[in-house]
């Protein structure tokens, strides 16, 4: 019995492997993508889905920052993102505008597009070569910039750019990246919207409808618990493990926007 407890235990104080952590997330995104296609705006089971949607971004971001710090070649990394932003470029417009293809905009880019740009961001800021903090803060705004038309734009990128800069301490990297979705998500405004109305126009006028709109952005705060329980163990390292999001990612995106011809 004791021994049964300690292993219990033990694998308690393991936590949850990152390859654990990138599974939850594609669940969320398959219920976010599915909600975004088939059902209506601004109903309670849309918000219910897009909010739990919300934890798959910066679990992405997270892992970004852990494949940046643990990778073996930055190169090959940086490339395999680049070129899987690539394939789902198609994918995601294809799926964002619900398999129209006439008219279709081609500059709104995915969050695949996001992270490498993120990651080019920290390999930027840690880069030993250019030693000038006005370069690499221009540059770094430079990339922020062109994440402004991508998926999760410039939240995105601060998101990615505030992990690492905390990176191992998860209670700051916690607290840096709570102000972003505070302030950068529409967070913050929920709270003093009303009190704008109380001072300036003296009535405590509440917005629903920009309250629907945004109040799914509090999903954002799931992650950071589920990331409290990481304690460093990325799981197997096998193929499938490695490529299986790069895959999924447009595959879904391609069978979501065909479902929605029909």
């Amino acid at each position: 019995m004791n021994d049964t407890s300690s292993v219990l235990s033990e694998r308690a104080s393991e936590g949850i492997t990152l390859n654990c952590l990138k599974c939850i997330a594609i669940l969320a995104m398959t219920a976010d993508h599915i909600a975004f296609a088939f059902v209506p705006a601004e109903t309670v089971l849309a918000v219910i889905l897009h909010t739990v949607g919300k934890i798959t971004g910066p679990i992405m971001f997270f892992s970004a920052v852990e494949g940046f710090h643990h990778t073996r070649n930055i190169n090959k990394y940086m490339a395999r993102l680049a070129v899987f932003a690539g394939i789902s470029w198609f994918p995601f417009l294809y799926f964002r505008y619900g398999g129209a293809l006439a008219g279709m905009p081609l500059l709104r880019p995915n969050v695949i597009y996001t992270i490498l740009l993120g990651v080019l961001a920290i390999r930027i800021r840690r880069s030993e070569r250019l030693k000038n903090p006005v370069i690499k803060a221009l540059l770094i705004l430079l990339l922020v910039i062109l994440c402004v038309p991508a998926d999760w734009g410039c939240t995105g990128i601060l998101m990615i750019i505030v992990l690492d800069y905390y990176y191992g301490n998860f209670q700051r990297q916690a607290f840096a990246y709570c102000l972003v979705v505070l302030c950068d998500m529409n967070v913050l405004s929920l709270i003093t919207q009303p009190f704008f109305s109380l001072f300036y126009e003296h009535t405590f006028y509440i917005d629903t409808e920009y309250y629907l709109y945004s109040i799914e952005n509090i999903g954002a705060f799931l992650p950071i618990a589920l990331l409290s329980f990481y304690k460093g163990r990325h799981g197997g390292s096998s193929g499938l493990s490695k490529w299986f999001f790069y895959l999924f990612y447009p595959l879904h995106l391609l069978l979501l926007g065909f479902l929605q011809t029909l």
